[in-house]
């Protein structure tokens, strides 16, 4: 009986050692709360582009790319940069073929960088449609689409088309356009079930394109609703009131089955993290390392998530860091 006793006692501490240590191995709250205690890498402090906010970013041909923006003295440019490593950058053209321009949107389609709308820092307001197969030389695929010109959309590639979504000229915007070769656009909707918006994010997720925050009407009045379509043309509201606060002027991307956003902010720019597998609930990540902005771009590189540049436009900053994460 002793015997017996002491083999049932000598098993229960092995299991609950075990138990133990296998919960700590697995760590818990890292892996129910992604980047609580992984920090964010720095891969350069000054990249070779000017500091610069407002600007495109993609990824194309195994690179990072960086196109256009805004930098000291509200100055445009129509440069192209790429790296493969996001430390060291290579200027493809310092002269584009499309003018000057910022805020306005980027894609990968069909083999090309693609390069849609914008402005000359809020005026004139562009809707030519350019394409690249090196980022050198530029093609014009439309000199005047059949949406609007605006600045401060968001695009994205869903259903083998290319999508333009929301954006502002002189007014926000809730109207929708795709297009399967950047000539032609058709109108999926002109009047979309969320409100007029400009700075918000989209994303492509669980076969839908999303909607995210935005400046809605007036200065500084954002949102922090989430909308999801399956056609572009009706929409569901996922959230009317989503954990992280409104803001405006932030990326989003998809990395690993969840999306993600980081800083952004009303009136200046934040470097908190939010991720989320259904749209609905969000869950909040550790702060980035970066220091607060908005108006900066987020791409999925070498399986890791990436902020590039931005800065804050009521304090008059423009950065030129580049960090990633994973």
């Amino acid at each position: 009986m002793r015997k017996l006793l002491f083999v049932s006692l000598y098993l229960f501490f092995v299991i609950i050692f075990s138990c133990t240590g296998s919960l700590e191995e697995i760590d818990y709250d890292k892996n129910t709360n992604p980047l609580t205690q992984d920090s964010w890498t720095q891969a350069t402090a000054s990249a070779n582009w000017t500091a610069r906010l407002g600007h495109s970013s993609i990824v194309f041909d195994n690179k990072i790319w960086v196109i256009g923006g805004v930098g000291s003295g509200d100055t445009c440019n129509n440069e192209v940069w790429y790296s493969g490593d996001g430390i060291t950058w290579t200027q493809a053209t310092s002269n584009a073929e499309w003018t000057i321009r910022c805020w306005h949107s980027s894609v990968v389609f069909d083999n090309k960088i693609w390069v849609i709308g914008g402005s000359q820092c809020g005026s004139p307001y562009k809707n030519d449609v350019w394409y690249s197969k090196d980022g050198i030389t530029w093609t014009q695929a439309t000199a005047s689409a059949n949406w609007t010109a605006r600045d401060n959309h968001s695009s994205v590639v869903f259903n083998s088309k290319m999508w333009v979504i929301g954006g502002y000229s002189g007014g926000s915007k809730n109207d929708v356009w795709y297009s399967e070769n950047g000539i032609t656009w058709t109108q999926a909707t002109s009047n979309a079930a969320w409100s007029i918006r400009n700075k918000h994010s989209s994303v492509v997720f669980d076969n839908k394109i999303w909607v995210i925050g935005g400046m809605a009407t007036g200065a500084y009045i954002c949102t922090n609703d989430v909308w999801y379509s399956e056609n572009g043309i009706t929409w569901t509201q996922a959230t009317s009131n989503a954990a992280w606060s409104t803001r405006q002027c932030f990326p989003s991307v998809v990395f690993d089955n969840k999306i993600w956003i980081f800083g952004g902010g009303v009136s200046t720019g934040s470097n908190d993290v939010w991720y989320s597998s259904d749209g609905i609930n969000w869950l909040t990540s550790r702060n980035g390392d970066w220091s607060t902005r908005s108006n900066h771009r987020s791409v999925i590189f070498d399986n890791r998530m990436w902020v590039i540049g931005g800065g804050d436009t009521a304090a008059i900053e423009y950065r030129n860091d580049v960090w990633y994460i994973y």
